[in-house]
């Protein structure tokens, strides 16, 4: 998988994966759908990391990743070990964990959300098996 063929998702810390929707131009749902396909199809498991959650994408784009996500679902099970939202406001945080335990049992895929990003890279690499005894500490 090409690194550079990617421009709405960082894979510089691959398995890990770093969504950068935020500032996304109207009618970007088409690369982001083009990335998603690179993804599920590497046969290499990966964490989706979401440190943007507050930025909506337009009406037209979020409907297209939305359908794409629901037709594809299986895929992205046997691919995604999760998804992780980052949200540093307390009460934020609090619904959205919430949000995701109903995303989590509907969908069958975790639905995480941390504090912070060393919280959600360390989380990551547990999920992915990368934790050594007593869990992975990122500084």
């Amino acid at each position: 998988m090409n690194r550079e063929h990617f421009f709405f998702h960082d894979l510089s810390q691959f398995p890990i994966v770093t969504a950068r929707h935020g500032g996304a131009p109207e009618g970007y749902s088409a690369t982001w759908i083009r990335e998603m396909e690179m993804l599920v199809e590497n046969p290499q498991s990966f964490v989706m990391v979401v440190p943007d959650m507050r930025q909506e994408a337009g009406h037209a784009d979020r409907k297209a990743m939305i359908e794409w996500q629901t037709a594809n679902m299986p895929r992205l099970k046997a691919r995604c070990r999760a998804f992780i939202a980052v949200e540093g406001d307390a009460d934020a945080l609090d619904k959205m964990r919430k949000r995701g335990e109903k995303m989590t049992r509907t969908f069958g895929v975790p639905f995480l959300a941390v504090a912070t990003t060393g919280q959600a890279t360390q989380c990551a690499r547990e999920l992915l098996g990368q934790a050594g005894p007593g869990g992975f500490v990122v500084n």
